[in-house]
């Protein structure tokens, strides 16, 4: 990650940001300082990502503002508390002179994060996308499922019907609830709870108010029943060969849906390649019980606004693929593949 290009990512994370002015104001700060010029800042923090590659160019901005809005959810004495609004503060009053303060003598704790931190967040209108295709798979032949979700963080997703349910969803079919993450996290720890509301921007309130709704609703699920969601330590890389190894798929009474969201557009091609390539080796040994099911980015374009939730299912041997919607949020559109029930039926076609 070069300087000149964190300016141009920054920037353009602002404009997305209009609408949040805390927010906006970090990522516009930030780029002001980096041009033309390299604050003593810099530097340690280049060093935090030399090891780290950044496919998506959202990410790197997106890290570097959760790991901010984590030192102040974790610091009453933190410079950025009393303009954070997630922390009390108020969004009208400018940040900069907090954030230069702060940036002036960083704790370790923020370049650590910055190094080996992976941002979670948990979007309650995204996080029940898997139950369409779920419905139209499993429910028409009245199957039970392991769903396992890919970097699942502290697995918010995986109950994502549960929290709101859908109009004629059966959840009683999901067999058993599986995250994998680099690190699961957990709601009953403070810190991780702490780095997930960090995932989220420091003044969109709301956002921050469904989440904590949720991780309550999991913590007291939790609680009474321990293995409701059973979360695992495994990259996404190694996803495919984790569920190989440990979700058995010699039972013909049980099907597999693996999902990820928001994972994939951080790949570069060759690694998605290797991934999806993963994926159909394990989804063969599942026959037609098998699905993963993808929301994502659309691949190549550098700066989507357009979200995809695609299946692939083994047919006739090969993995086959389709666009069930797709959601432009710039432009607040969506459109629905006609050919979605066919495809994921019983009597899907061989080849398509």
């Amino acid at each position: 990650m070069t300087r000149e290009e964190f300016v141009s990512q920054l920037e353009h994370g602002a404009l997305q940001a209009a609408a949040l002015p805390v927010t906006s104001a970090v990522l516009r700060w930030t780029a002001e300082q980096l041009k033309g010029r390299e604050p003593a800042w810099w530097k340690p923090m280049a060093k935090a990502w030399e090891r780290r590659s950044f496919a998506a160019w959202s990410e790197a901005w997106s890290l570097y503002l959760a790991c901010l809005h984590f030192e102040a959810l974790n610091d009453a004495e933190c410079p950025l508390v009393p303009y954070f609004p997630s922390c009390g503060g108020t969004a009208e009053a400018d940040p900069s002179v907090a954030l230069a303060r702060f940036l002036a003598e960083p704790p370790p704790s923020f370049f650590e994060n910055l190094k080996g931190g992976h941002r979670r967040t948990y979007i309650a209108s995204r996080a029940a996308m898997w139950t369409a295709p779920a419905a139209l798979f499993f429910q028409r032949r009245d199957l039970s499922y392991y769903l396992v979700e890919v970097n699942a963080g502290a697995g918010v997703n995986l109950a994502a019907d549960l929290m709101l349910p859908p109009k004629g969803f059966d959840s009683a079919l999901v067999a058993a609830r599986v995250g994998l993450d680099y690190r699961p996290l957990l709601t009953e720890d403070i810190a991780d709870r702490r780095w997930l509301t960090a995932g989220i921007w420091p003044d969109h309130l709301e956002a921050i108010a469904e989440l904590d709704a949720a991780l309550d609703k999991i913590a007291a699920r939790t609680r009474e029943e321990a293995a409701f969601l059973q979360l695992a330590a495994c990259p996404p890389e190694k996803a495919a060969a984790f569920v190989a190894k440990n979700v058995p798929a010699d039972d013909p009474d049980a099907g597999l849906l693996i999902y990820n969201m928001g994972v994939t557009v951080r790949m570069s091609d060759a690694e998605y390649a290797a991934y999806a390539a993963g994926m159909a080796a394990m989804l063969k040994g599942w026959g037609s019980r098998g699905l993963w099911v993808e929301v994502e980015s659309v691949r190549g374009e550098t700066y989507s606004a357009t979200t995809q939730l695609r299946a692939h299912r083994v047919l006739g041997g090969e993995l086959r693929s389709l666009v069930m919607a797709s959601v432009d949020i710039e432009k607040s559109a969506h459109k629905y593949s006609e050919d979605s029930a066919a495809f994921l039926g019983p009597e899907a076609p061989t080849a398509k």
